[in-house]
């Protein structure tokens, strides 16, 4: 088992082990002077000063995982020095950015699935010496998948990029402080589907006879079955899965007298099945577990609302998990403790996470990795930044089929290992209960108390990517969410969110259900009590996202939302209201052509085409004006202006003008879109109205 969390070893000499200081500390200068200042940016032509590519001497993308049941992909970060972040904990610091792609085509292709970072700090007291620092980062992604009866591998890359976001769709792109790590991750099958798609899935013509009386719209839900001992010894025939693998709980519980049967009994439910006279040394290990099927190779906290312990995880076998895609499989469980006061004691459970796991067939050399994700309430162990970092040992202990006790940070795992890490704990102070932590996707630290738009340095909270690259303030529109963290001890505390103008209007509940996600990757539906219209908090691991409210709003002026939190008695014991500026309306759009036959005119090849247009937001993100179909060369069909960042003049708006020099003799439409900053449903961002007139080219 691992017990220390030591830097990766290195040779000193390699590219990779140099810390070129003066080039880390001028980084952000020295790329504005030359994109191509360290050879990762070929295609700007400028010839490169100093080839550094790929340098992991201060921080290191150790494992890349994915949670096939929350759909979740995570990343384990290794910070390895003890300076060369950007200052100490109370300063800046500088982003650590990771972004994810997926290939369905084993590596010939990569879908970009977006970035996430966290900030990264000088912090001696984790660094020094042979320590590191260990941190995660995880990416919520949509990925529907295949049917049970098909191969769920797919390829999983990751990108880390010091204090430079690896640009998107650059699958290749290698960055100069950072490293790649790919990996196989699995796609969690699909179990329910509609009748046609299964036709579809195995190449089968639906008879005509059939397809008049199916119905399209009705819904096919597979059975799970859940594989017993005497099933599996017949599945695992002439492999190497031994009998105290895949009838694990049922020995493990003959042997510790947790059942009635005797021992003529139990051999009648395993026939033929030969029993290892050391199965007990087997069961209960002494030292260390088996970690030939599964192994725990990466633990690390992601500091990003809420905070987030995840351990990555590495199935090593095809076999030996309980059974294939279409059946319940097994549950790979990992429990995490911390020693909080440093006493070298590890006397605090922060609770066990969990993934479900299948039989894969052709699993590759270098396995299959699954991530688990344990929410954790740090509040109580802040401090603030004056007082130094807080970093603190933590200890995770993998074991398959059956939960390390929470009692027992010392459990040796019959399948498993342990892992130990050490992690920051952002500084701050304490959280006070009844405070609303994530507005409309924004924290509300980003959230100028005044004008209820978002900060110059605001960010999404769950993927640290800015809702306005130039640092615009942005309104909010939509759906409003409301996320904090629930109450230390909870008590029966309850809380309600109210809603009112700035100026005039009262105060208006809000009342509509919630879907909240639990650490297991389920869901379920949480209303307010009708009577005193107030919502039960529930606690961390039965809604890790923290998720209080939503809030359908309307119309675009500046808004308060308070949020008053209750005693299990009923008592008020306080509130915490922040204001919100709305915009629900789109920009105003148009544009026509007035040179000519003017809209929907017929014009020779080489005649210039002009016009005007209006792109007006009080929020105005930009517009762009383009030539539709794209069938020109580039450079080509290029309209002048072609994007903006401000407002046009009103009605009629400014100038734009076409060269037709060149152009295909086609019909064409040129078409404005006008995108504002509004942040939409508390995830997206921007109102995208547009106009187009057509014309045609003889």
């Amino acid at each position: 088992m691992s017990t220390a969390s030591s830097k990766p070893p290195g040779d000193s000499g390699t590219e990779a082990a140099q810390p070129f200081p003066r080039e880390r500390q001028a980084f952000r200068g020295l790329l504005l002077s030359n994109p191509n200042y360290f050879g990762n940016e070929p295609q700007t032509k400028l010839e490169p000063v100093l080839q550094i590519a790929g340098n992991t001497f201060y921080e290191t993308l150790g494992c890349l995982g994915y949670h096939p049941q929350l759909e979740r992909l995570a990343a384990v970060v290794y910070i390895n020095q003890p300076s060369g972040y950007g200052g100490d904990i109370c300063a800046d610091g500088t982003p650590e950015y990771v972004r994810f792609y997926l290939s369905f085509d084993n590596g010939a292709t990569w879908v970009d699935q977006g970035l996430a970072s966290f900030q990264a700090h000088d912090v001696p007291e984790g660094t020094s010496g042979r320590r590191r620092l260990e941190f995660a980062v995880q990416r919520q992604i949509d990925l529907r998948g295949r049917f049970c009866f098909l191969d769920p591998k797919i390829r999983a890359r990751a990108i880390l990029s010091w204090n430079n976001p690896p640009p998107p769709n650059q699958p290749n792109w290698p960055p100069v402080w950072g490293n790649v790590v790919n990996t196989t991750i699995f796609m969690e099958p699909r179990r329910f589907f509609p009748p046609f798609d299964l036709f579809q899935a195995v190449d089968l013509k639906i008879p005509d006879q059939l397809a008049q009386v199916l119905d399209p719209d009705e819904i096919i839900k597979l059975k799970t079955p859940v594989m017993g001992a005497a099933e599996l010894a017949e599945l695992y025939k002439g492999e190497e899965v031994p009998a105290h693998r895949f009838a694990f709980k049922e020995i493990s519980q003959f042997v510790t007298a947790k059942t009635s049967l005797s021992a003529v009994d139990f051999a009648q439910l395993l026939p033929g099945i030969k029993i290892d006279p050391n199965i007990t040394d087997l069961i209960f290990p002494k030292t260390d577990g088996d970690i030939s099927f599964e192994e725990l190779r990466c633990i690390g906290l992601d500091p990003n609302v809420p905070d987030t312990l995840v351990g990555v995880i590495r199935l090593k076998k095809s076999s030996g998990f309980s059974g294939g895609p279409c059946t319940d499989g097994s549950r790979e469980y990992v429990t995490f403790w911390a020693d909080f006061d440093g006493d070298g004691t590890l006397e605090t459970c922060l609770g066990t996470a969990s993934v479900r796991v299948y039989d894969l067939p052709n699993i590759p050399a270098g396995g299959v990795d699954v991530s688990v994700h344990l929410p954790v309430d740090l509040s109580l162990h802040r401090q603030r930044c004056e007082l130094g970092p807080k970093v603190v040992r933590v200890r995770a202990i993998l074991s398959w089929q059956s939960a390390p006790p929470c009692a027992n940070p010392n459990h040796v795992p019959t399948w498993g290992n342990r892992e130990e890490t050490l992690v920051l704990i952002t500084p701050g102070e304490a959280a006070i209960p009844g405070k609303i932590a994530i507005l409309g996707g924004i924290p509300t630290s980003m959230i100028n108390d005044f004008t209820g738009l978002t900060t110059f340095d605001a960010v999404f909270a769950t993927n640290n990517t800015p809702p306005d690259n130039l640092g615009r303030p942005c309104p909010f529109g939509g759906i409003v969410t409301v996320q904090g963290a629930p109450p230390a001890a909870l008590a029966g505390h309850t809380y309600k969110i109210e809603v009112k103008p700035l100026i005039g209007g009262v105060w208006s509940p809000v009342l509509n259900n919630i879907v909240v996600t639990d650490s297991n990757g389920d869901t379920s539906v949480h209303s307010a009590d009708p009577i005193t219209q107030r919502f039960d908090y529930l606690p961390f691991n039965e809604n890790i996202n923290g998720l209080l409210g939503r809030w359908f709003s309307g119309g675009d002026d500046l808004w308060l939302v308070r949020l008053s939190v209750y005693s299990g008695g009923g008592f008020l014991l306080g509130t915490d209201t922040h204001r919100i500026q709305l915009d629900n309306t789109a920009p105003d759009v148009s544009i026509e052509i007035t040179s000519g036959g003017g809209n929907c005119g017929k014009f020779g090849i080489n005649t210039p085409i002009s016009g005007n247009f209006v792109a007006r937001d009080l929020y105005m993100g930009r517009y762009t004006l383009a030539i539709e179909p794209a069938v020109n060369d580039p450079g080509e069909a290029i309209p002048v202006p072609s994007s903006g960042l401000v407002n046009t003049a009103p009605a009629p708006g400014n100038p734009w003008s076409l060269d037709t020099t060149g152009m295909i003799a086609c019909g064409y439409v040129i078409r404005l879109v006008a995108i504002d900053r509004a942040i939409l449903n508390s995830q997206s961002v921007g109102h995208q109205p547009h106009d187009s007139a057509g014309f045609c080219l003889e």
